[in-house]
């Protein structure tokens, strides 16, 4: 058993807080499916006392060094909080001092029959083989264009490069059924890595989704209840949507969406509906669990029924849902509320309003508060919208230096958190005119935190935080 790094400890606020967090738990499961990505979508902790001011030497109560990064958001469960770690690994930390528990990598070779580890082993080596020649290609071609600008009519070079061009080709056209299969990585962006999806519980079980393509459960000991490759996204820049529980099942949705019967990973519906980055949020209507997709489709989570499409649009963040109402942050889209209808039959939807606050990219989803709907674009500028109309309140230029903001907006007690991926977080109090209440600096992080009692979790790039006052 690997064990944690403590900066600094306050054994009755963690006790205390400990206390909290399982009873916010049972509170929450008490009207969801579970647990998992800003808690439970909504990013709002009401009932927090946080600190508002920290550092990497100020109010830790524990730290625990991380041997690599991710931009998954940590999960609370009881006393145990879960992570992840590029590229593939479910990390489980105890919550009081951070030691790690227990931790499962989930490379291809990981969940794969036993009987297809050779083929699969030959494969992977096979495919390493050809990378390794397409970079020397590559290389051969670029230094080969240096010595073309230096003499443009030189024949010999000229052959040179078409030789190199053409064996490109061909190593090309001898990658791609690898690509197709579940021997190697998909692509993913170096910010985006592997593991930005979160995983999510329902506090016996813990369920996770991996940028690879592999879907996993497990016991809250680390006992693995099934994992098996789902779907391998395709896309050049990763995967990103969280699972979430609806009706008994794990909804996953790489490519087309997928509900998984919880407890044994077997396909129980699929649905024909577009992906996005964002993760998918959970109403209910009529009794009925409603999944709302970033796309603006609306799935029966019983049968994967779409009821209803182009509510909405996020390109990168999550529809937020608040007293009936789907709120929709955009780039490319103007912002929308919807309605959601009373009924099933008709599934009649009603769009409330449209804005454009500032055109920038929302990597960040947004959150919905007292009236108030709120975002921050990745080039920090906070807005804040009144909820009913689309007004908009105020824009305001964080300033925290060279970053983009990938955190979404988090609600804790009285204040809400505002993170940027330099490791800047601002402190604003919520209301009509921005009112900024404290600015902190702690080392680079994209997750967005949770909250629990007065403490705050917080995944960085090399270190698991547990902040707190001491």
């Amino acid at each position: 058993m690997e064990r944690s790094t403590a900066v600094s400890r306050s054994t009755t606020t963690v006790v205390t807080a400990i206390m909290l967090c399982a009873l916010m738990i049972s509170a929450h499961l008490a009207f969801a499916d579970g647990v998992g990505w800003r808690m439970d979508g909504t990013g709002k902790y009401p009932d927090a006392t946080p600190v508002t001011e920290f550092s990497t030497e100020t109010n830790v109560v524990w730290a625990t060094p991380m041997e690599n990064w991710s931009n998954a958001n940590p999960v609370i469960v009881g006393e145990k909080l879960f992570i992840c770690v590029e590229p593939n690994t479910l990390m489980c930390l105890n919550l009081n001092d951070g030691t790690i528990l227990w931790q499962a990598p989930h490379d291809y070779t990981d969940v794969a029959e036993a009987d297809a580890l050779a083929d699969m082993e030959q494969k992977q080596a096979e495919y390493n083989d050809l990378r390794g020649q397409i970079g020397q290609v590559g290389k051969q071609m670029r230094q080969l264009r240096k010595q073309r600008q230096d003499d443009p009519d030189n024949a010999e070079l000229k052959t040179k490069a078409e030789q190199l061009k053409q064996q490109m080709t061909d190593l090309q056209t001898q990658m791609k059924p690898y690509m197709t299969t579940w021997y190697v990585l998909p692509p993913a962006h170096a910010v985006n890595g592997y593991t930005s999806a979160t995983p999510v519980s329902d506090g016996e079980h813990v369920w996770t989704l991996f940028g690879n393509g592999i879907a996993a459960c497990y016991d809250l000991d680390g006992n693995r209840v099934w994992a098996r490759p789902l779907d391998k996204p395709l896309n050049a820049w990763g995967h990103s949507a969280s699972p979430i529980l609806a009706d008994g099942n794990v909804i996953m949705h790489v490519l087309g969406m997928k509900a998984l019967d919880a407890l044994t990973g077997d396909l129980v519906w699929e649905a024909a509906v577009p992906n996005y980055w964002g993760t998918s949020a959970v109403v209910e209507i009529e009794d009925t669990p409603i999944i709302i997709t970033p796309k603006g489709n609306a799935v029966n989570a019983t049968d994967g029924t779409v009821l209803a499409e182009k509510m909405g649009n996020c390109t990168y963040a999550a529809p937020v849902v608040a007293d009936g109402i789907v709120y929709f942050a955009d780039d490319n889209q103007p912002w929308r509320a919807v309605k959601l209808p009373e009924t099933l039959e008709p599934f009649a939807f009603e769009e409330l309003w449209q804005a454009r606050p500032l055109k920038a990219r929302y990597y960040g989803s947004p959150i919905v508060h007292e009236g108030i709907v709120y975002g921050v674009t990745n080039t920090q500028t906070f807005s804040a919208l009144d909820a009913a109309t689309g007004e908009l309140l105020y824009e305001q230029a964080l300033g925290m230096g060279k970053g983009e903001c990938y955190p979404s907006a988090t609600l804790a007690g009285e204040y809400l958190f505002v993170g940027c991926d330099n490791g800047e977080m601002v402190v604003v109090a919520p209301g009509n005119t921005y009112v900024e209440v404290a600015r902190n600096s702690l080392e680079p992080f994209r997750a967005s935190p949770v909250f629990a009692g007065g403490l705050m979790y917080l995944r960085g790039y090399d270190n698991m935080y547990c902040i707190g006052a001491q």
